[in-house]
């Protein structure tokens, strides 16, 4: 966890205040916490050069939402408050997207929020950084003095904000909100009736806005799941602001316990455009969805953080209908009410079918495997249920679309008959009576090792399928998906071209052609796609403007794609790649639809009926459609999913598919073949009518050969800086472990794995097209015996089938190098390869021989096989040890003796012990050499571990630092 960083501010000086004998004050204000520098007397340009640091114990998310406001202030005496001359506002986040997190020596424009006519107030001189506690701000090298006082061309304004800010007005429209959860169930209502003597067991909500400081709130409406409010909040703010989210919540008002029932964050730069042909912040009328934490009903909600909006919510809220709008004030004009305060008024309401015309949708899911269940769950039966908002939800009851009354005249009756038909689940309908099925039959879990629980979902993989109603925006998430696709192949493709660099393939340039290519007629195809729907009625200003500036803006990418792509050669391919970075970026945050339509879906896993662990699945990547670019990229795929509760719980593969219901027939599709259909009783002879269960009849036999030979760079586990590593392997339903390394970052187990009768579902043409995933968990082995998580890393496994041959190019396998991550970081590689053999009619004789153990000392281990393993040649490692410099305290304590340790390959060399450091920093023996096996080809030299130590009393020693040389190519003496 780092640290959460500081804000530092300086205050230098201050120019050109406006006002008679003044003795001025600045007041520096960041979230709550306000600081005063000291009191100059009768002056318009103060001097103070005075430091300020602001700390705060909060995740950066609520830190970059906090704003920094300075003040300057006319102080005549300590008895009266002063009056303010002007003030600067920004929020941490902007500062924090600056070069280096700061500002340096710039220009804050002071201006009046009491007197938006009245112009500018004076400039403020300051530096603004934010940084990680402990580390030193960097000081931009400056080339003189005089040219900071040019206050016009160093304004404290992020690059392309206009000096000439103006003042606007923000309308944020609260129209209604629907699915709210409810509340108080029996148990809260005799608490609240015991503490207040009411007794009511519904939610009384208002929704809250919060923006630039300052915060406005609507009525509350007793009593309400599906509260209408037709209200706006307005803010006054300088624009373009520096203030970059709003924060959108709704909240349960009560006189004990006012909590948030679920938060959204608006991010203006997603809901505008400053470019010429840009559009100011616009929004909706559009539906958010808002997720936090499970509702449980209980009095203290220990995931409450969730639907405040901190972390990743894990179940469906609420939706609230909403939208924004901004209008630049004419100052000049004498009629303007000159208040900034924020205001609440009643705003008009909107038609119903605003938002898209009402659709059924239908989920289907099928369970192919449930493996890797944390045993701390105990084993009682476990299920799956699924839910898309409030649909599925068996716990908290169904939510049906509201039958909304006809407005007079229209030609709509057709449509409203069609939802009141749909929108009793009693009534049948074509498909016989298709109630929901949202769960999976309980099952007892069966034991795969100490740490994990299976399901055994062997040849009957359970179904759920779910119908819902949702206005039909799929444009929206369809033009996403578009861009999305276009961005997972260039990044592929990147990674592709910077692997090729990497392990100095021939001709990555050839492969880098080949990705811009893809991407210029990515781009091209988008324009086609997405200009089509453009005169729907529910499309709001939003979606005109974004889709006019996506355009633009892939147009012009796929041009420059063009162009590039005749530019790169071998020598200009370094800058190169790094522009086409950048469309990476600009594609991914094009993608990001700031509208919502249909709500995530979310899996969950149930034990004796309380949740426990958790998947969230986005809805437009699930999404159906006819054109394959819209298509969700995991719709109607088996996936795997790791299901979470702030720690990893289980592994899934899964498959899903979402669609309008009239288009769902083809909603197996996808599936691996060979299974037969089981139906409920009413849906046994009606052929669209979705599966309760998969029976697979056809399966295959095969044995899995994981040749794990080393692993690298891993995590420091224990505080010598160094862990005793193994490594365990997953696949389907089986677990195996290899030998415990002692003490070493770079393990090397040389180890084969044999995984007997794996047995996998469908027809054999698919498994060696696609067969499962192999999951790679590396340990550290503590001195206690229980064994610390250290990482994760995912492999695909080479497949042969019975009838083809095992020889060249395919087999034997080649190592290679699997990224290790822990959480979102990296933390480490593994070199290793996987076969997946199948046993054909001849059983396992036909398989190509192992070799049993050949060294003694290891006992039963079996080694990687000659082809498989690095052909390996000894090596002669020189090291001359000059001393040490700068060394830092460690956990407070001053080193004194340290000691340098170097290691590669599981050999190395200690350094001379420096007996005081303070008194002779360098060593006394200067050379030390050492042999060690390494792998002919060089690409594959494991790493040289370079430590520093400092050695305490009873031979202990503490880690001070550490360096790894990647790559010791270059220290050859050829």
């Amino acid at each position: 966890t780092n640290p959460s960083p500081q804000v530092s501010i300086t205050i230098i000086e201050a120019r050109q205040l406006v006002g008679l004998n003044m003795d001025p004050v600045v007041c520096v204000e960041v979230g709550e916490e306000k600081k005063y520098t000291s009191m100059k007397e009768s002056t318009n340009c103060p001097y103070y050069n005075e430091y300020f640091v602001f700390d705060f114990h909060v995740s950066p998310d609520v830190m970059f939402d906090k704003i920094i406001k300075l003040s300057v202030i006319h102080s005549k005496n300590l008895l009266r408050s002063g009056t303010l001359v002007g003030s600067f506002k920004m929020d941490v986040g902007t500062v924090y997207t600056q070069p280096e997190h700061q500002f340096y020596h710039k220009w804050a424009i002071l201006s009046d929020p009491e007197d938006l006519t009245a112009g500018l107030k004076g400039y403020l001189k300051c530096d603004i950084a934010v940084v990680a506690k402990g580390d030193n701000i960097k000081t931009p090298h400056k080339a003189n003095e005089t040219d900071e006082d040019d206050i016009e061309g160093n304004l404290l304004l992020p690059d392309g904000v206009p000096p000439e800010r103006q003042w606007a007005r923000f309308y944020i429209k609260i129209y209604r909100a629907e699915g709210l959860p409810r509340m108080n169930t029996s148990i809260m209502a005799n608490v609240k009736k015991a503490l207040i003597g009411e007794n009511k067991d519904l939610v009384d909500p208002y929704v809250q806005v919060a923006f630039a400081g300052q915060k406005g709130k609507t009525s509350i409406q007793k009593s309400s799941y599906e509260p209408l409010w037709n209200e706006q909040i307005v803010f006054t703010e300088m624009f373009p602001p520096l203030c970059k989210r709003i924060k959108i919540q709704i909240r349960d008002s009560d006189k004990v316990n006012d909590v948030a029932i679920g938060t959204h964050f608006i991010d203006l730069r997603k809901i505008s455009n400053e470019g010429d042909k840009g559009f100011l912040p616009t929004f909706g009328p559009a539906w958010v969805n808002m997720y936090g934490s499970t509702r449980n009903y209980t009095l203290m909600d220990e995931h409450q953080e969730l639907n405040e909006g901190l972390g990743e919510g894990v179940s469906f809220r609420a939706r609230l209908l909403m939208s924004l709008a901004v209008e630049i004030l004419d100052t000049s004009n004498p009629e303007i009410n000159s208040s900034t305060e924020v205001q609440v008024e009643q705003a008009t309401s909107v038609a119903d079918n605003c938002t898209g015309k009402m659709e059924e949708f239908f989920l289907f899911g099928a369970f192919l495997e449930a493996t890797m269940i944390d045993r701390k769950i105990g084993d009682k039966p476990i299920n799956f249920e699924v839910t898309i908002g409030n649909y599925g939800n068996q716990i908290d009851g169904m939510t049906k679309p509201i039958r909304r009354r006809k407005k007079e005249g229209g030609d709509g009756d057709e449509e409203e008959s069609e939802l009141l038909h749909n929108s009793s689940e009693d009534e049948g309908d074509e498909d016989g009576e298709l109630v929901s099925v949202s769960s999976s039959p309980p099952m007892k879990p069966l034991v795969t090792d100490r740490n994990y629980f299976h399901l055994p979902y062997f040849e009957k993989k359970p179904c759920i399928y779910i119908k819902s109603w949702w206005q039909d925006q799929r444009r929206r998430l369809y033009n996403a998906n578009i861009m999305d696709k276009i961005a997972d192949k260039l990044e592929e493709g990147l990674n592709d071209v910077q692997e090729m660099i990497k392990t100095e393939k021939p001709h990555p340039e050839r492969r880098l052609r080949g990705v811009l290519e893809e991407l210029s007629s990515g781009c091209l195809r988008f324009v086609t796609l997405a200009d089509k729907d453009q005169h729907h009625s529910s499309r709001t200003r939003l979606d005109r403007e974004r889709l006019k500036s996506c355009m633009r803006e892939l147009e012009s990418m796929g041009q420059q794609a063009a162009t590039l792509r005749s530019q790169v050669k071998k020598n200009t391919m370094k800058d190169k790649l790094k522009l086409v970075q950048n469309f990476l970026q600009k594609l991914r945050f094009l993608a990001d639809e700031p509208q919502h339509t249909i709500p995530d879906v979310f899996i969950w896993m149930m034990s004796n009926n309380k949740r426990i662990a958790y998947a969230r699945v986005p809805s437009k990547d699930i999404l159906y459609s006819i054109v394959d670019e819209e298509m969700g990229k995991d719709c109607a795929k088996v996936k795997t999913i790791f299901l979470k509760v702030l720690v990893f719980q289980a592994k899934m593969e899964m498959y899903l598919w979402l669609g309008l219901n009239k288009q769902r027939k083809d909603f197996l599709g996808g599936l691996p073949c060979g299974f037969e259909e089981k139906k409920t009783a009413r849906g046994q002879n009606l052929p669209s009518f979705p599966p309760i269960s998969l029976l697979y009849t056809k399966k295959q036999v095969f044995q899995l050969r994981a040749h794990m030979y080393q692993a690298r760079s891993l995590f420091a586990a224990d505080s010598s800086g160094l862990s005793d590593p193994f490594a365990r392997v997953f696949f389907i339903s089986q677990s195996q472990c290899t030998e415990v390394l002692n003490e070493t970052l770079c393990p090397t187990w040389d180890q084969l794995l044999v995984f007997d009768n794996v047995e996998l579902y469908g027809e054999a043409h698919e498994m060696r097209d696609d067969p499962p995933i192999i999951v790679i968990e590396i340990y550290d082995q503590d001195t206690v015996g229980k064994a610390d998580f250290m990482g994760r890393t995912f492999a695909k496994p080479v497949v042969k089938m019975s009838d083809e041959q095992y020889c060249p190019p395919r087999f034997p396998p080649q190592l290679e190098y699997y990224q290790i991550y822990r959480g979102n970081s990296t933390a480490g590689d593994l070199l290793a390869a996987f076969e997946l053999l199948q046993i054909g009619p001849g059983g396992k004789s036909d398989l190509p021989p192992i070799d049993g153990p050949t060294d003694i000392d290891r006992g039963p281990i079996l080694p990687v096989p000659l082809g498989i393993r690095p052909v390996l040649s000894k090596y002669r490692v020189e090291i001359l040890f000059w001393g040490l410099r700068d060394l830092k305290r460690v956990n407070l304590a001053q080193v004194d003796r340290p000691r340098v340790d170097i290691e590669c390959a599981g050999r190395g060399v200690q350094s001379a012990l420096i007996q005081n450091y303070k008194k002779n920093p360098n060593f006394s023996t200067l050379v030390k050499w050492f042999e060690v096996d390494l792998p002919e080809n060089e690409l594959l030299h494991p790493p040289l571990n370079i430590r520093v130590v400092d050695c305490r009393a009873f031979g202990r020693y503490t880690l001070v630092g550490s360096h790894a040389v990647s790559s010791l190519r270059k220290f050859i003496y050829r």
